[in-house]
């Protein structure tokens, strides 16, 4: 009988991590940030409220780190794509706007929003909240094509409006928002650089 290869200490910290975020991504996303307690979340990965505490300190921290996952995962896809076109080309914005709108996207800006409107009223949360989305923002920057009428800071926040606001557009009448309205504003803001 081979012999179990023994988890490290940080390895099962990863892992318990890995699990805890998980559950938390199923459970805020079902239920939204406030509906959604610790205890909801250590059960369904199977864990005890006070290992949630340990590894994360507080909801709005398992939150955060949530998010930070999430844009990276979204921030790695669409590097992904635009790898595949010249990067800030027609071809590349063109190959970002025929992405398919997720349903998962929507749940995850509505859970943003909702923890959004909640740091709102906690300082130290919405300035924790403000650096990671303007680590959004700068990453997506690097993105931005070099022909458009707006420096890439300025794309990346115009961007980022945009998609955020036809989103929610989507969300209130889906059948409102036309799948190539993004492609459209960006190749207009492109043209009128030329």
């Amino acid at each position: 009988m081979a012999a179990t290869a023994r988890l490290t200490r940080a390895e099962r910290s990863a892992q318990t991590r890995g699990e805890l975020l998980d559950a938390a991504q199923r459970r805020f996303f079902e239920a939204g940030y406030h509906a959604t307690t610790i205890d909801d979340i250590a059960d369904d990965a199977g864990y005890t409220k006070g290992a949630v505490y340990s590894t994360f300190g507080s909801k709005a921290a398992m939150f955060l780190a949530l998010f930070d996952d999430i844009v990276d995962q979204r921030l790695a896809a669409t590097r992904a794509i635009t790898d595949h076109a010249d990067t800030g080309s027609d071809a590349s914005l063109q190959a970002l706007a025929d992405q398919p709108v997720e349903a998962r996207n929507a749940r995850f800006l509505l859970l943003s929003i909702e923890f959004w409107v909640h740091a709102a009223r906690e300082p130290a949360l919405l300035a924790a909240f403000s650096e990671r989305y303007r680590r959004l923002r700068t990453s997506l920057a690097e993105l931005a094509p070099p022909a458009t009428t707006l420096e890439p800071e300025r794309w990346a926040l115009v961007t980022l409006a945009l998609s955020n606001g036809f989103a929610l557009e989507r969300l209130i009448d889906p059948d409102g928002v036309p799948g190539d309205l993004m492609a459209d504003v960006q190749a207009r803001l492109l043209q009128s650089r030329r």
